[in-house]
């Protein structure tokens, strides 16, 4: 059993949809999704790799188990949309680590991670 079948057995909605954006090439198709106004088609979201469309298809399945995408068909061609829900819920775990766990007040947000990563950067150049 992969991981993605032991998401979907467990029930578990936020396994599944970690799970589905563990992998670079599902990220890809969401954000092309995304780019490309919410939904494109099989064969366009095809032309986005190089690899064969089993592989292709095998992506799409983790991603629509996990809620992140719905399918529809239009005659031949098969629609996959975002499901933004089940991306706000991602989204909305995240949030979480943005703010103080005992009081629930904001870290300060993207200005805070800014310093951060500043910070982390200047050590590396004098190093």
């Amino acid at each position: 059993m992969t991981t993605s079948d032991q998401a979907r057995a467990s029930g578990d909605a936020y396994e599944a949809a970690f799970t589905a954006l563990a992998h670079p090439a599902r990220r890809r198709i969401l954000i092309s999704l995304n780019f490309a106004g919410g939904a494109m088609s099989a064969g366009e979201i095809a032309g986005l790799f190089g690899h064969a469309w089993p592989t292709t298809t095998r992506h799409l399945q983790v991603l629509m188990a996990a809620g992140l995408l719905a399918q529809e068909r239009r005659g031949r061609t098969r629609i996959y949309r975002l499901q933004s829900g089940r991306l706000a819920m991602a989204r909305d775990w995240l949030g979480w680590f943005e703010r103080d766990p005992v009081t629930g007040a904001s870290r300060g947000g993207q200005d805070d991670n800014q310093e951060g990563l500043d910070a982390t950067v200047q050590t590396q150049r004098r190093g």
